[in-house]
This record gives C-alpha cells, sequence and structure tokens, in this order.
C-alpha cells in the first residue's frame, strides 16, 4: 500500500478532521443569532453551528481509524466536537492527555490523545457496533495542532461567511485570527 501525504483527499485512512465552509453567494441574508449576555462557550457553538447547517453549503469531515468518512453533520456532530476542540489544543499544546467524547447518536466514539515526545497516540474507542481498525493512530503533534487550528479557522470563518454577528464574539473573533 502507497504512503499518503497529509493534502490527500477522502482516500486518506488516517485520522483527520475538517470544515469547508460554504462560498457565500452574497444573496443569504445574515444569521441573527440570539446572544445572551454570559452565555457559555458551547451554548455559543451549538448556536453557531445551527447557523451553519441553516445556510446550508458547508460540510464537516472526520475520518480515520479505517474509515475515511465518518458519517458526521454540521449541525450536532461539528458542535459536539468544536465544544471540546479548546481543551484538546490546549491539551496538545502542554503535552498532556486529552480524551474526546464523540457521544452524537450513530458515532458514539471516544477519541484519547495521548501526546508522546513529538508524536501523538490517539485511541479511538466505540460503543456501537462498527470497529475502529486500527484502534491507535500515530500522527505529529505539530500536524495534529496545526489541523485543529485550521478547523478553528475554518470554522470561524464560515460563520464570518454567512455574515453571522457570531464570528465577532469570543471565542470566534481569536478562532478567526488563528488564536484557537
Amino acid at each position: 500500500m502507497k504512503s499518503m501525504g497529509p493534502n490527500e483527499e477522502a482516500g486518506e485512512m488516517g485520522f483527520s478532521v475538517s470544515f469547508d465552509p460554504a462560498v457565500s453567494s452574497g444573496a443569504m441574508a445574515p444569521a441573527v443569532a440570539s446572544l445572551e449576555p454570559g452565555d457559555d462557550d458551547e451554548t455559543l457553538v451549538m448556536e453557531a453551528c445551527g447557523a451553519l447547517s441553516d445556510a446550508g453549503g458547508s460540510t464537516f469531515h472526520m475520518g480515520g481509524f479505517g474509515s475515511g468518512e465518518w458519517p458526521v453533520d454540521v449541525a450536532y456532530d461539528l458542535s459536539v466536537f468544536m465544544e471540546q476542540l479548546p481543551t484538546l489544543l490546549a491539551g496538545m499544546r502542554n503535552r498532556r492527555e486529552v480524551e474526546v467524547d464523540l457521544y452524537s447518536q450513530g458515532i458514539e466514539r471516544t477519541l484519547t490523545f495521548r501526546p508522546s515526545g513529538d508524536l501523538v497516540v490517539i485511541h479511538c474507542e466505540s460503543r456501537t457496533n462498527w470497529v475502529p481498525s486500527p484502534e491507535r493512530e500515530i500522527i505529529a503533534r505539530s500536524e495534529l495542532v496545526a489541523m485543529l487550528t485550521k478547523l478553528a479557522v475554518d470554522f470561524a470563518g464560515g460563520l464570518k461567511a454567512i455574515g453571522s454577528e457570531l464570528s465577532e464574539v469570543a471565542p470566534f473573533e481569536r478562532w478567526l485570527e488563528g488564536e484557537a
């Protein structure tokens, strides 16, 4: 089997996560968010994913552990992952183990990220009849941090593209600047 580079399309079986924002047609009305003072980041992420889903055209991708495409959506699955993204990024930067629970119905798997030097061992545990094969994958820590940072930038960029005022509030305005 030939080795694949990080930029190869869906055929890649290694762990990957990405968000492709809709290309703004300019015709859609700005999404109006119901922001409340003191909304926590989880609430804001849910609002943001709802706005992105309603606007249409954007796609969330996750794959790995023997499956190039996991059955994920923008409205719910992206929200589940994005609410855990800041903790995951901080953990990877500080070389701390982090568990990400993808509790969405149909996905129901836990990813455990264990930094080891310049590498990260990712363990996937399924709570459905889907079996990860292999159960563990290894990725360069720098590559993982770059992938997760790009996810945050693309997510915030997607909010800006649909005209959502959420792109101007924390944490998304920092994400847009690449400060995830």
